[in-house]
C-alpha cells in the first residue's frame, strides 16, 4: 500500500509544524519507544510464539501435572523420591505470576493478527541482522538517506510507523489498562 493511504504525511514543511505526528516524531522520547520497540520485535515474536505453544499444549500439561498429583498420592512423596519443597517453590512462583500471566494471556498481544505483524517484524529484523551483522555498512550521507525515501519499500515502512505512532499515540490518551482495542 502506497504512504499516502497509509498516513497523511504534511503537503509542505509549514504544514509539518501544525502536525501532531510530525510533532510527536520530533520528540526524543517517541523516537526511543519506537526504537525500543523495534529492536525487541525479534524477542517479542518469540515470546508470542511460545506462549501459543504453551496455550496449544495446556490440557497435555495440566493432565500431566493431574498425573503426578495421582502419583504421588498412591506411593507417597518420600517412596517416589521427589523433592516437594521443590514443588511447593515452583507451584509459589507461578501463583505468584498468576496475575501477569492472566493479563498477558488475555491482552490483545495474542491476536492473530497481531502475531502476524510481530512475525514479519521479527522476520525482517532477522534479515536486516543477516545482511548488516560484522559488515561495515554505509549509508551515505543526508542526500543519500534522502534519496532512499524514493524507494517504495521504505515509503511503505515509513507509512506504518507513521500510522503506528497516530495509532500509539492514541491509545496513550488512555489510562494504563483500558485500551480502546479492549473496550
Amino acid at each position: 500500500m502506497p504512504v499516502s493511504q497509509t498516513a497523511d504525511l504534511p503537503a509542505s514543511p509549514s504544514d509539518a509544524a501544525d502536525d501532531p505526528l510530525a510533532s510527536a516524531l520530533r520528540d526524543p522520547e517517541v523516537r526511543a519507544s519506537l526504537a525500543v520497540i523495534a529492536a525487541h520485535a525479534p524477542d517479542i515474536a518469540v515470546l508470542v510464539a511460545s506462549s501459543q505453544a504453551l496455550l496449544a499444549r495446556g490440557r497435555d500439561i495440566a493432565d500431566n501435572i493431574n498425573d503426578r498429583v495421582e502419583v504421588l498420592r498412591e506411593t507417597g512423596a518420600g517412596r517416589a523420591g521427589l523433592d516437594m519443597a521443590a514443588y511447593r517453590n515452583l507451584l509459589r512462583a507461578f501463583g505468584d505470576a498468576s496475575p501477569t500471566i492472566q493479563t498477558f494471556l488475555t491482552s490483545s498481544v495474542l491476536r492473530p493478527e497481531i502475531v502476524d505483524v510481530i512475525s514479519r517484524v521479527g522476520e525482517a529484523a532477522l534479515e536486516a541482522d543477516r545482511l548488516t551483522r560484522q559488515r561495515k555498512v554505509s549509508v551515505g550521507g543526508a542526500l543519500a538517506l534522502l534519496r532512499q525515501l524514493k524507494d517504495p519499500q521504505i515509503q511503505e515502512t515509513l507509512g506504518f510507523f507513521i500510522a503506528f505512532a497516530r495509532a500509539f499515540g492514541r491509545e496513550q490518551e488512555h489510562p494504563a489498562g483500558t485500551s480502546r482495542a479492549r473496550s
